[in-house]
């Protein structure tokens, strides 16, 4: 008999990517509950992919050699950085004298994207999770993880590291895969992750009400680590206790969370396009307006990659892979 399938991950990737899309979404005309509840979900919407990535990272037991397993990591994520990012250059560039368009560019981005996400900055993420991909099989086997968590930790609290090859985020972040790590290399974590959600829900809306009342450098970046780690914990304990539900909603959540990543990609570029249709059509201002417009911003920043993928790129053998 072929092993279970756990399907946990896969609803934490469609609440994490909802609120990505969410998060995505803050017009001038939010009210300060929405600004508040997108301020919360950017401390771990993030960390919770990195930290699934390094799960499934320490996981696999495909052995590859390193500059092959390299070479298909650039494959999945570098292909479809470059390919996307030289695409948006150009519509934004073509677009920009009739249509409203959000942090435009100029013909120079095209060779910043080598070492800048320039086209749009949300793809900093495929940037970096290439970069730790290169980093991480050096550290996998046996104890080197320590010295792989020691580093990590230390680099998220460099406070003057680059921008350029998306180094500061790099150093933001790599504690999370590296906590991933951890998460599929010890059980007891990963059961206490599950055993007690409503502690970690605790815990992250505490530690998130400590966060806006503190001033201290070291103290701000220290709860930012420790919130982007059990915030993640929080989605994957809420996505543990959903999976043993049998309702559609969690059908729906796990069928997003398995095209995360084609939402992840295009999700910008869809709502951009509703967004400067609607800025001439309302108003704004009107609470009820304003709830209407966010989810129909939103369901499209979601449904319509779904689409693109299911309609157009699954018909292409590269395309299906890099864009999924």
């Amino acid at each position: 008999m072929g092993k279970i399938r756990d399907i946990t991950f896969d609803i934490a990737k469609g609440i994490g990517i909802v609120l990505v899309v969410i998060g995505h979404y803050i017009p001038d005309t939010a009210p300060s509950w929405y600004i508040g509840f997108v301020s919360f979900v950017y401390h771990f919407h993030m960390p919770l992919f990195f930290m699934i990535a390094g799960f499934f990272y320490e996981r696999s037991i495909k052995k590859i050699g390193y500059w092959r397993f390299v070479r298909s990591k650039f494959e999945r994520l570098m292909f479809p950085y470059f390919i996307l990012s030289w695409a948006i250059i150009g519509i934004k560039i073509l677009v920009d004298g009739f249509m409203q368009v959000d942090h435009p560019v100029s013909i120079s981005a095209l060779y910043r994207v080598f070492y800048l996400p320039e086209a749009g900055y949300f793809l900093w993420f495929v940037y970096v999770l290439f970069l730790i991909f290169c980093i991480a099989p050096v550290f996998k086997a046996g104890n080197r993880l320590v010295l792989l968590s020691l580093l990590s930790l230390g680099l998220a609290f460099w406070d003057t590291a680059p921008e350029y090859f998306c180094i500061e985020q790099f150093c933001l972040n790599s504690i999370f895969f590296v906590s991933g790590m951890w998460v599929a290399r010890k059980s007891w974590i990963e059961q206490a992750i599950y055993r007690y959600s409503i502690l970690w829900i605790v815990i992250t809306i505490g530690f998130s009400i400590i966060y806006e009342f503190i001033s201290d450098k070291f103290w701000i970046e220290t709860l930012a680590v420790l919130l982007g780690i059990t915030g993640s914990f929080m989605i994957l304990g809420i996505s543990k206790s959903l999976s043993r539900l049998t309702v559609s909603f969690v059908e729906w959540l796990k069928y997003i969370g398995t095209m995360s990543m084609t939402i992840y990609l295009f999700h910008t570029l869809f709502m951009g396009v509703v967004k400067s249709i609607l800025t001439h059509i309302l108003s704004g201002g009107n609470i009820i307006e304003f709830v209407f417009v966010t989810l129909f911003i939103v369901g499209t920043g979601i449904v319509c990659p779904i689409l693109l993928y299911k309609w157009v790129w699954i018909k292409n053998k590269f395309t299906s892979r890099i864009f999924k």
